[in-house]
């Protein structure tokens, strides 16, 4: 028998007995896992006997923390699914709340520029007005002392009225003065003949 034979032979009696020794013992409890964050915390150290390599001691050990793998890994999974959803919802809130934050200021802005559009336009309307009023108010003032100028008599009864003013307000000079301007500038009309006859009345 060669000695590589014996080291053959050696080494299956080793792992049979140890196979059978592992048997006859009684299944340990598994130490309960612990929880950080809701996540299953990995075992530290590998699954060895004494936690130090990376194999488990019986093939039930291996099984169950291979299963505890699994279900850790699940939970991590939907621990950052649930994570994603949540960031995706704040997002979608953030964004509906910047769209409504937008429209609002939107909205302001065309109340705005319309109230400045109606002001302008109120500006415009009140110059246009006035203009209106200050041409009509000229072209009747035109009108009238064109017609008092192109009639000797009007224009001689229109000084008459106001010489009598002056009379009347005591200002006798100024008056007589009116008086004696229409004898001479305004002869053959009817207001001459009155301012004559007022003078003589005052002579006399």
């Amino acid at each position: 028998m060669t000695t590589f034979n014996r080291i053959a032979i050696a080494s299956l009696l080793s792992f049979s007995m140890t196979a059978v020794a592992s048997a006859n013992e009684p299944l340990q409890p598994l130490p309960r896992p612990t929880f950080a964050g809701g996540v299953v915390a990995p075992v530290i150290g590998g699954y060895g006997h004494l936690r130090t390599g990376g194999v488990a001691s019986t093939a039930h050990e291996s099984f169950l923390r291979g299963r505890a793998d699994v279900i850790r890994a699940n939970g991590e999974y939907q621990l950052l699914v649930a994570e994603a959803l949540r960031s995706f919802e704040a997002a979608r809130s953030h964004r509906i709340d910047n769209d409504v934050k937008q429209i609002a200021a939107r909205q302001e802005i065309r109340r705005m520029w319309r109230a400045e559009q109606h002001r302008i336009h109120e500006e415009a309307r009140a110059r246009r007005d006035a203009y209106r009023s200050l041409y009509r108010a000229t072209m009747e003032a035109q009108v009238e002392l064109t017609s008092v100028e192109s009639n000797p008599d009007t224009l001689a009864q229109s000084k008459l009225r106001s010489a009598m003013n002056l009379l009347n307000a005591g200002q006798v000079e100024s008056g007589i003065k009116g008086l004696v301007e229409i004898t001479q500038n305004h002869v053959d009309t009817v207001a001459a003949e009155e301012a004559a006859k007022i003078l003589t009345e005052i002579k006399g």
